[in-house]
Order: structure tokens, then sequence, then C-alpha cells
């Protein structure tokens, strides 16, 4: 039996969950090939994946997750409340992302895929599930996660996760973050769940393999002499969970017909706490490549291919100098090994770039959930670039701009979407006939360096 759709996706997690889910509603054929195997755990979910979620009509998804609770921290010598974050059971929310793909029309294999027989850029791929089943595809979403095999891989220094649901009763709902000398943990507090305790330590600082070596590392772990005894009675309820945790640029480069999203495009260090809102915008962006290389493949894996490298290598190196300059907060504890090595990596630039002079560029942005070159602005206060303002292509302001050869004041009676263009262009000293904020701040910023 061969089954013949326009995009497989391989993986059910958020991240092939969502991305499914998204290219079902704009009206392509999907499968959904997961195994559904998510063993139960608590994981952190910030309100940006709440409001996403909102966003996206998936309300409903948060029912499987708390109300946001508050997050203890203990870093670098400090001791206080910052911030906030829901836990989600993952299993639960992974399969009520699965059953929003299905409503949405994505059809369902609970398997895995095996091989894939067919790839070509051109005529799209034929896999081979582990039930013997062959699928046609003109695109493959993988979403396989850290599962994933790529030839070409970054890594930073790799960090095995170790957790368990403790036989204990949970406390009062929250988390609580720790630093110690051989790496951190994160205890999640959940009356209706339990108790979950995770520790982060070196991929390299685990001796042996199976329960018993995890067990004995998780002992280790809670018996150092900064915790001061408060997790010595914990007992794990069988079996405890090893992933590795490390942050990964899994596939710089986009190879269709395989477009790689969450951790099998870069895999995020828990760390950060970005895990699921990576998951969920990897698959946003996602989907405008495939409407457009569907639409045009030669056209479309060009535009497809350098929206993807942006994208995914920018965030790779976010993450990496991020991760970094929060490590080097811990000053107290640099001098062991777990620190010393992530305080030194990757390198000494800064985690988002600085830019001192506004400049136009050609880039590849979405415009009606298709991929479109269009002209970026960068200036000092936004780096990233913008694309567009109040709904209105840069491009379009352009004869606006004081340094263009056929400047004109903004009109007399603009429209509100002018309007407030006008206005932005104002605040950064880019409007015919305005003062330049912008160039007095280059020179300010200058002379300060």
């Amino acid at each position: 039996m061969v089954t013949c759709i326009d995009v497989a996706v391989a993986g059910g997690g958020p991240a092939g969950a969502f991305t499914a889910r998204e290219l079902a509603c704009a009206g392509l054929s999907v499968l959904l090939i997961d195994p559904a195997t998510c063993r139960p755990r608590l994981e952190g979910l910030g309100e940006r994946v709440a409001q996403l979620l909102i966003a996206k009509g998936l309300g409903n998804t948060l029912r499987a997750a708390s109300d946001p609770l508050p997050r203890h921290v203990t870093w670098a010598g400090l001791t206080g409340t910052a911030n906030g974050e829901r836990l989600v059971r993952r299993h639960v929310f992974d399969e009520a992302l699965r059953r929003a793909a299905i409503e949405a029309g994505a059809q369902t294999r609970q398997a895995r895929l095996g091989r894939i027989l067919k790839s070509d850029e051109q005529q799209g791929v034929v896999l081979k599930l582990t039930t013997g089943e062959e699928v046609r595809a003109r695109l493959l979403i993988d979403a396989r996660g850290r599962q994933t095999s790529t030839a070409q891989r970054l890594k930073g220094p790799q960090t095995l996760a170790i957790a368990g649901l403790a036989t204990q009763a949970a406390g009062a709902a929250g988390t609580h973050v720790e630093a110690t000398p051989e790496g951190w943990l994160w205890v999640a507090e959940d009356p209706g769940f339990g108790r979950w305790l995770q520790i982060s330590i070196g991929a390299e600082d685990l001796v042996g393999a199976g329960q018993a070596a995890l067990r004995d590392r998780m002992a280790r772990f809670l018996s150092q002499d900064q915790l001061a005894g408060r997790f010595s009675d914990l007992v794990f309820q069988d079996p405890l969970i090893a992933r590795s945790a490390g942050l990964v640029l899994a596939a710089p480069l986009l190879k269709l017909p395989v477009i790689p999203v969450g951790d099998a495009a870069v895999a995020i260090d828990p760390l950060s706490g970005h895990g699921l809102f990576w998951a969920l915008s990897s698959a946003l962006s996602a989907v405008p490549s495939v409407l457009t290389i569907l639409e045009n493949v030669e056209k479309g894996s060009r535009l497809a291919s350098r929206f993807y490298r942006d994208r995914v290598v920018e965030t790779f190196w976010r993450q990496a100098r991020t991760g970094r300059d929060f490590y080097r907060l811990e000053t107290g504890l640099s001098g062991n090994p777990f620190w010393a090595e992530r305080v030194s990596w990757p390198d000494d630039e800064p985690s988002h770039p600085t830019v001192f002079e506004t400049s136009l560029h050609k880039r590849v942005v979405v415009e009606s959930n298709r991929l479109v070159e269009s002209e970026v602005l960068v200036t000092p206060q936004d780096p990233g670039g913008v694309a567009y303002v109040a709904g209105i292509p840069v491009g379009d302001l352009k004869p606006f701009f004081p340094s263009s050869a056929l400047a004109q004041p903004p009109p007399g009676a603009p429209s509100p979407a002018l309007k407030a263009a006008f206005g932005w262009l104002e605040s950064r000293g880019l409007l015919h006939g305005s003062l330049s904020r912008t160039k007095q701040q280059q020179t300010k910023t200058r002379e300060t360096a």
C-alpha cells in the first residue's frame, strides 16, 4: 500500500504536531507519523508559548498546563523569586496537539519513519514506515528531534539531563532552579502530578549505563555539600529518564525535500527555558516555506534555503552566547569543570549584534504566509531588521527618508497606517525634516566606546 500526500511530518512532538496542524489548516494533505510514546514528565512553559497557542485557537491545549507559578532561583549568589512559568504535562500536551492536527484534517500513523527510500528536490520523497507502509510526499518535515542524524553538526559543551518523579508528595506548587558545583537542578512541584526533579551535568560525567548508573549519579549529585541535605531523603520511581540536552546546530543548511523543525534543526539547552517556544516558532516558520516551495519548487527552494539558514544559524549563535552569559553570572563556581567549559564557549562576542549604522538590506521575509524577498531596515534600535512598519513595506517609505535623493515631506493628511509609520520613522530620526536622533546616538556611542 502506498499513500500519496503533499507533506509527511515525522515526529509528533510539539514541533511536528503543530506543523502538521498549521499545514492542514492551510489546505494541504498531511500525514503525521509518530509512535506516541512520550513518557509522563513535567516541563516549563512560558507565557509567550501560552499566548501563541491562544492566538492560534489552541487555548484548550493549556489544560495540560498549570496556571503561571512562581519560580525560585538560587544562582550567582542570589536567592529569590524571578518571573514565573507554567508546568506542562508533556505527554498530555503532545497528545492534545496531535488531536488538534487531526481535527484540522491531518492523517496520522502510529509508527516511526524507518527509511527514506528516495529523496529528490523536484520529485519529493518515498518513505518506508516501521509498519511496512510506503508513503510518497512532495516534502518531508523532520521533527524527530535529537534522534535525527545529520552529516553536519556544530555542538557546544554537551549536557546530560537526568530526571525522575519522586515518591514523596509534591510541596507547594512552583519551580526551583539552583546552581551547584556539578551542574544545576530544576525542581517542579505539581500537587496533581508529583515532585519532578531534573539535574543537568556534563555529558561525560556519567559512569556506567542503565538505571543503576543513573540512580547512583542522581544520588551523588543530590548529596553535594551545597545542597545541605535538602534532597537526601528523595526516592525516585522507576525509571529515571536520561536525555541529551546540550545546544546543537543539527542542520545548518536546508537540503530539500526535507525541512527540519524544532530540535532537528537546532536543539536548545534546557537552561534557556525556550525549548517549547522554539519548537512552535520554528514550526510556524516552516509553513510559508512549504507553501512557497509547493507553488514553485525552483524559486521557492532558493527563498526557503536563505530564510531557513538566516533563522536557524542566528538562533544557534544567539542561544550559545546568551547561555554563556548566564553561566558567567555564577562566578563562584567557574573553577569547576562543568562551569569552566561553559563560560568560555563559544567566544566573547555579544549575544545580540551591536548596530551603529542605519542601513537597508535585501532579505527573505514572510508576506501573506509566503516567502518573498524584501528590503529590511536595520537600525541601532532594531538590529534584527524591520520589513514592515504599520503593515507598510519599509521600501515604500524610502521617499520619506532624509537621505533619499528624492526626499519629500510627509503628506498633510496621511492615512492612519501612514501616520503610524511616520511616527515610527520619526522615533528613529528617519523622517524627512526631522532631527536625526539616530545620527546623534551613533556619535555618542562611538565617543564612549
